[in-house]
């Protein structure tokens, strides 16, 4: 399962359920380690934008146009 792009969608129109059902382990941290982690690893080295959306929004449109068009460059 090394190398898996749950965003597309021949794992599941949804990323989450993609997530759930890939999923080998869960690794819960304390916020405050979280922070600490961030800070060690420092900025990203390229540009991100994130893109958070609730349900029927029009995110499994978006999903397939990056697919398409940006080489499913979407996490």
């Amino acid at each position: 399962m090394t190398g898996m792009h749950l965003w597309r969608r021949e794992y599941s129109p949804f990323i989450p359920d993609a997530q759930m059902e890939f999923c080998r382990r869960l690794i819960v941290v304390p916020l405050s380690t979280f922070h600490r982690l961030a800070e060690l690893i420092g900025d990203p080295k390229g540009e991100l934008i994130f893109l958070l959306n609730t349900a029927r929004c029009g995110s499994t449109l978006l999903t397939q146009v990056s697919e398409k068009v940006l080489n499913g460059a979407v996490a």
